[in-house]
């Protein structure tokens, strides 16, 4: 009788154990990490991403994802956040804007192609926009017959090569990929990727070099995912 009492408490234990890792969960965000860098004569247009991706799994789902990563298998994202961060730097200026897409299923404009009068991109909803000082806009009636629609956008790779008068080097997602412009006479931008390994997630930095003088940072993110509390991943997406 006592044998079966000890049984029964395991089982129950065991189950409050099984309930309990169903229920709670872990969180991880992971930061959008990319660059593309447009520059012509002495100015550079930098749009870099500034994004979350967020993770969530109950204790027992958890190890089961750890499996899956390792075999270059990673689990599906629960939420994304994206975010555009550029940077116009100049010899005498350096702008930031954060352009925020707070619509989970936007995807972000897309076929960014540069032109003499700015940058153009296929933005949510198969809109063509332009970027502005206000984020990116819906092109004028005038812009879209200009690009014919969208159709003048490029759709295929532009790295390193002379677009429309801009020179663009983009991506820099393989380990080591390193590139620095000049900027006029005395200023150059360096843009590089320090992960190491191709199973290693990108981690890219941009600094703004001048002679004799320390590197100015302006952009560092490391693409590992990284454990966060519930509270922080709300913050990021608004949901538990």
């Amino acid at each position: 009788m006592q044998k079966k009492t000890k049984t029964l408490i395991s089982l129950v234990v065991l189950a409050l154990a099984l309930a309990a890792s169903a229920s709670f969960k872990v969180y991880f965000l992971a930061d959008h990490v990319g660059a593309t860098l447009f520059s012509r004569g002495d100015e550079a247009y930098l749009f870099l991403g500034a994004g979350h991706t967020g993770y969530r799994f109950s204790y027992l789902e958890y190890p089961l994802a750890r499996i899956m990563e390792y075999f270059n298998a990673p689990p599906s994202a629960q939420h994304r956040r994206g975010s555009l961060l550029v940077i116009h730097v100049t010899p005498s200026a350096l702008e930031r804007r954060i352009d925020d897409d707070r619509d989970d299923a936007a995807t972000g404009p897309g076929f960014m192609t540069p032109f003499e009068d700015g940058f153009y991109a296929m933005c949510s909803g198969a809109v063509l926009c332009k970027w502005t000082t206000q984020g990116f806009e819906p092109a004028t009636v005038e812009e879209q017959r200009r690009l014919d629609g969208g159709n003048r956008l490029v759709r295929g790779s532009m790295n390193n090569q002379i677009v429309n008068g801009w020179h663009v080097r983009e991506s820099f997602r393989s380990p080591g990929d390193h590139a620095e412009v000049e900027i006029g006479k005395n200023l150059a931008i360096s843009v590089q990727n320090h992960a190491t390994d191709m199973r290693a997630y990108p981690w890219v930095s941009v600094d703004l070099l001048r002679p004799g003088q320390t590197p100015e940072s302006l952009y560092n993110v490391d693409g590992t995912p990284r454990r966060v509390s519930s509270s922080e991943y709300e913050q990021a997406f608004g949901k538990r």
